[in-house]
């Protein structure tokens, strides 16, 4: 008999894979528009409300207007006159597990290191229905 994997299994592997694409959609950006000499990071912590999750990526690069920051996640876009390479999709893909997700995706100046700063906010799971272990 072949061995089955359950729901739960397929669904949990599928998450950390799209978790896993998520953050390094957000961080290799991050290495490329920052100086070799300046710093990047990436942080994830528990947030408010209990059991909801952030993800953090901030770099030390030139940043990005406003109105072009409002644009990032429109697949194919981007910044005139930009010298990184790339096809314009990786924001886009971003938003999309974002979504898939049930996170919010917030972008703007990183406080600490003067580039872009990049908030990827989760809801607090869910309370397990009465009776439900």
């Amino acid at each position: 008999m072949k061995p089955t994997r359950s729901r739960c299994t397929t669904r949990a592997r599928l998450q950390a894979c799209l978790l896993a694409g998520l953050a390094s959609w957000l961080c290799l950006p991050a290495l490329a528009a920052s100086p070799a000499e300046l710093l990047q990071g990436y942080s994830d912590q528990a947030a408010a409300p209990p059991q909801a999750a952030r993800g953090q990526a901030f770099d030390s690069g030139p940043g990005l207007a406003e109105a072009d920051r409002a644009r990032l996640g429109e697949r194919f876009f981007r910044v005139l006159g930009s010298s990184a390479s790339g096809s314009g999709l990786g924001w886009s893909i971003v938003r999309r597990i974002a979504d898939t997700q049930g996170a919010a995706v917030q972008v703007g100046r990183s406080a600490t290191l003067g580039g872009l700063g990049v908030t990827v906010q989760w809801p607090a799971a869910p309370d397990p229905a009465p009776g439900a272990q």
